[in-house]
């Protein structure tokens, strides 16, 4: 029997539907043995679940591999599956990922006999023919077994799959020095393009009680060559930029990801250089609904934010502040992660795409997501240009020469789009209605744009459709960054807004000491705190030489 990590509610509701079940396939049962190929008749892994009168059911009787993910009410297999069902009516659906045209199959149970049924499942698209491949950047499901991981990476199609060995969460656990053995260093290689790796930690440290900005957050540290520890530690401190300064002393090529923006100290990371991405497709993006804010996230700091999901409110302020980041001028890359093993999510329902050249590893993919090479998306493929440049690139102009940049950008989906826009510093300059452009069974559009920069800044893309409750999705590219005679992008607005975040969270620091077991590291906290607000302050005085134009 394979494990699978379930809270204690869903373990209930395991024991009930495995007592139940059987009692509504009594003697009126039949049977469906299913084998999943692929356009070359291979047999390929797959996700699925099988409806029945409203029930999704996902405990498939055999083979005892397949990998039941109660959360999801689906399972992932090796390519075939056998279960038991009621007689009558039902409806197997397939899916591979993001690549591959999901599958419903109505079929006719027979009590009494067993239905053997093929499927093809065939690709829509080839990302990595093109040089793209996807990776989640939030996977606990699967952690200490190698197969489910590798199960997992076929069965969704994840190219990258960084599995967290250690959750470390400030409670009472250990921080562990070592690796459970030297092998977690090495990438586990599936096949030419899917790859494991395991030397990866998740620092969590969230309350679904704590007010706004009284959480620190949750920090993604990857490709590390050892764990990151303190000898004392908490829900409160140390802070997670320190942490990721002391991971990149003995990891210089580990990749520091924000699950969220809206984290209490995703500005301290950010403003001290300990951020190389962040998530703006998230695990709060669930296949039908949208999962609330709070928990500690920070806001709202001016009118008209809000953390919650009403709305769009969480989809509106997670784009917005990765907006003020980038206008601050940090350069971040976009990411996403699906949180599997915790959220009601498949693997990869949220991930990241970066382009490599040439074969596929485990460290160009990682330079890659460093470097900004990437598109994050909840569903549509997502390209953009400008001039010479594609995401990740800088664009240099000079002020005494043609500024002209041509923006284009592309998409294609099997989803029903919402818009096409191209944003630049924040704001959408080019936009294209997609709605009365029907998937058949590929939807595909370009937007063309030309700009005439007047200071330093950024250029990025985004394709918005909206889940079956009614609010937003997207695919968003990372930036094209425009450099004109060399000066930093810097906008005092969004510095000042920063400031204000900072100050909160030094407010909150100074007026709750039992967050810390001594002055000591309350000070320590503040000190860098203060090292971050410094850094704004310089943005605010950059931005002073040279205006921003609106």
């Amino acid at each position: 029997m394979t494990f699978v990590w379930q809270s204690p509610v869903e373990y209930v509701l395991s024991i009930v539907m495995f007592a139940v079940i059987p009692s509504l396939c009594g003697a009126a049962d039949g049977h469906i043995s299913v084998q999943v190929v692929n356009q070359k008749g291979d047999v390929t892994p797959i996700r699925a679940w099988v409806e029945v009168n409203g029930r999704q059911l996902f405990q498939p009787t055999l083979p005892d591999t397949a990998t039941p993910y109660a959360r999801d009410r689906s399972f992932s297999c090796d390519g075939h599956f056998t279960m038991t069902l009621p007689a009558g009516r039902a409806v197997v659906h397939v899916e591979r990922g993001k690549e591959f045209v999901p599958l419903d199959i109505d079929v006719e149970i027979v009590s009494g006999e067993t239905l053997e049924k093929q499927i093809r499942i065939d690709r829509w698209i080839d990302m990595p023919r093109e040089g793209w491949y996807s990776a989640d950047l939030h996977v606990h499901l699967g952690h200490d077994d190698p197969r489910i991981l590798k199960q997992l990476a076929l069965a969704d199609d994840v190219h990258l799959i960084p599995s967290f060995t250690y959750w470390l969460r400030g409670r009472g656990e250990t921080w562990e020095m070592q690796w459970p053995g030297d092998e977690f260093n090495q990438p586990l290689l599936i096949d030419d393009h899917h790859i494991i790796t395991r030397n990866n930690i998740e620092i969590e440290r969230i309350d679904g009680n704590a007010a706004p900005g009284a959480a620190i957050g949750a920090t993604f540290l990857f490709n590390l060559n050892q764990p990151v520890t303190a000898m004392r530690y908490g829900e409160h401190f140390p802070t997670d930029a320190e942490l990721c300064r002391v991971a990149r002393r003995h990891s210089p090529r580990a990749v520091f990801d924000s699950d969220k923006p809206s984290w209490a100290e995703s500005v301290i990371g950010v403003a001290l250089g300990m951020l190389d991405t962040i998530q703006v497709c998230h695990n709060h993006y669930h296949r039908t609904t949208t999962l609330p804010g709070g928990w500690g996230m920070i806001g709202p700091l001016a009118s008209g934010e809000t953390n919650a999901a009403a709305g769009d409110g969480l989809f509106h302020r997670t784009n917005s502040l990765y907006y003020r980041f980038l206008n601050c001028g940090f350069r971040l890359g976009v990411s996403g992660g699906s949180a599997i093993g915790v959220m009601s999510l498949p693997t990869g329902y949220n991930r990241v795409y970066a382009h490599v050249e040439g074969k596929v590893t485990a460290d160009k993919l990682w330079a890659a997501i460093s470097d900004g090479r990437t598109f994050a998306t909840s569903g549509p493929m997502l390209t953009l240009t400008a001039n010479n440049e594609t995401v990740g690139g800088t664009i240099d102009l000079r002020s005494n020469q043609s500024q002209v940049v041509s923006i284009r950008t592309t998409v294609r989906a099997i989803e029903r789009l919402e818009s096409l826009q191209i944003i630049h510093d924040g704001r959408i300059v080019a936009s294209q209605e997609l709605l009365q452009k029907a998937p058949d069974p590929i939807m595909d559009s370009e937007l063309t744009f030309t700009l005439t920069p007047k200071r330093s800044g950024w250029i990025a893309a985004r394709a918005l459709f909206r889940a079956p409750d009614g609010l937003l999705r997207q695919a968003h590219t990372s930036p094209i960054y425009v450099s004109i005679d060399e000066k930093p992008a810097a906008s005092g607005d969004d510095a000042r807004y920063m400031l204000r975040w900072v100050d909160r969270l030094a407010a909150i620091a100074k007026s709750h000491p039992d967050h810390f077991p001594d002055t000591e590291t309350q000070q320590a906290t503040l000190a860098i705190y203060a090292e971050a607000s410094a850094r704004y302050e310089q943005i605010i005085e950059q931005a002073k030489i040279e205006p921003r134009q609106q």
